[in-house]
């Protein structure tokens, strides 16, 4: 393997060579009766350019005419200094091994002069991450062998990690193979195609929303074979997991917060929906996408799906099922087109599980008229019990009017013509006004 020994930035290695030809011309050129002549180079020293000129301006060959110093005290140690410097260089370049070595004094020059470059691949979107280098431990091999998996999903897993200053972060690497794509099926690239896009959709989501409850994104780092996408470390997971450790006694949710998750969530939308330009509609808004706080303030997460679309009255058009069987609009199987009310038929899911304790997965709904959570929810809301749509863990405790209440503004958004579903300002609105 024969090794390159010239720098990467060829202009820079012309005007070194340029500038040492001129110091050993000007050493060279000195006349031999000048030998008791000190030279004295410094911030001050003057260059005297001669020119000859005869009648027909012809301009003869330039000489160099150094000022002599007359402070004789430091005349001899600057000699020393150039002449060592000079003798230097020339060695160097006449060894065999000059080139590499000059190659290495260039860059250390660039270096110097340039300071130190950032990575070129590291993004950063927020202030948790104070520079790159703080994430350089990624980019080392088998940077994550020693890291936590947390979860899967989205494509990709992701992984606990710490950074220097203590803070927990959450990394997701999403692997992608370009060397293999022309090798794929036509099945196989589409499922590639389609995740880099959901990629690339998040990147460019995640990266510009600022909301309390929104997670964002705190950097991207882009690589030929996988992809990071840094985020907030959320404690508590998800909404989905934490229902699970509370069917399994590990954990507590009482009403006040999963009124107060509500609350966060239709916020989350409200602001993608209604405040940000242009509309986000995310898509997938699920328990699982949604992510609990230290202090149990909801998060939404997961942006793979999300698109943006100029306003809240146009729709997005896609080949592809996207979102989470359960939580889809029915529209949107029969016309393709996501709108933000597909989001609120998703919300209203969503309350629906906060309420009655279960998820549209359940086997329980496999045993029901219905099969599936909002047919089964609205039902028993039109019954003569509607409480039986509560979670039994949470009946009798005071709040049975509220969880009521909470239902309905359920059904409303879960309606199965969309124009009567409401807007996420009008939900917020809805569930604001319910008193405890």
């Amino acid at each position: 393997m024969q090794m390159s020994l010239l720098p990467h930035k060829p202009h820079i290695f012309l005007l070194c060579i340029f500038t040492i030809s001129l110091l050993v011309q000007s050493r060279l050129t000195l006349h031999p009766s000048d030998h008791n002549t000190h030279l004295h180079i410094n911030k001050d020293f003057h260059v005297q350019r001669a020119l000859e000129k005869d009648n027909e301006m012809d301009i003869t060959p330039k000489r160099y005419i150094f000022a002599e110093n007359s402070q004789g005290r430091n005349e001899s140690y600057r000699k020393k200094v150039v002449d060592w410097i000079l003798e230097f260089l020339a060695g160097m370049l006449s060894g065999s091994g000059s080139g590499l070595i000059f190659s290495l004094l260039i860059k250390l020059i660039m270096f110097v002069i340039r300071g130190r470059k950032k990575s070129p691949s590291w993004k950063i979107y927020s202030t948790v991450i104070k520079k790159p280098e703080d994430l350089a431990f990624l980019e080392k091999e088998n940077g994550l062998a020693s890291l936590n998996i947390i979860g899967r999903g989205g494509g990709g897993e992701v992984y606990k990690a710490v950074l220097s200053n203590g803070k927990e972060i959450a990394v997701k690497k999403i692997n992608h193979y370009l060397r293999d794509s022309e090798a794929l099926g036509e099945e196989d690239s589409k499922f590639l195609n389609k995740k880099m896009r959901q990629i690339k959709s998040e990147i460019q989501t995640v990266g510009k929303i600022k909301h309390r409850n929104l997670l964002p994104l705190l950097a991207h780092l882009s690589r030929p074979s996988y992809h990071y996408l840094v985020y907030e470390y959320i404690k508590n997971g998800s909404l989905q997991d934490y229902l699970q450790y509370v069917k399994e006694g590990e954990r507590e949710l009482d009403w006040l917060a999963r009124y107060k998750i509500a609350l966060g969530v239709v916020a989350g939308l409200e602001y993608l929906h209604m405040n940000h330009t242009p509309c986000i509609i995310h898509r997938d808004l699920t328990p699982a996408n949604i992510l609990l706080d230290d202090e149990m303030e909801a998060r939404l997460a997961d942006f793979g799906l999300a698109r943006a679309i100029p306003d809240a009255n146009s729709h997005i058009t896609s080949s592809n099922v996207a979102g989470t069987v359960g939580y889809i609009a029915p529209e949107y199987y029969q016309t393709f087109k996501f709108t933000d009310k597909c989001d609120i038929y998703s919300f209203g899911v969503v309350l629906g599980v906060l309420v009655s304790g279960k998820l549209p997965s359940d086997d329980f709904f496999q045993d029901t008229n219905e099969m599936i959570l909002v047919d089964w929810m609205r039902n028993l809301m039109a019954s003569e019990d509607p409480r039986r749509a509560i979670d039994p863990k949470m009946l009798g405790n005071g709040h049975d009017e509220q969880m009521l209440l909470v239902l309905k503004v359920a059904c409303f958004c879960t309606a199965e013509n969309p124009k009567e579903r409401p807007n996420s300002r009008d939900a917020r609105t809805l569930l604001s006004q319910i008193k405890h």
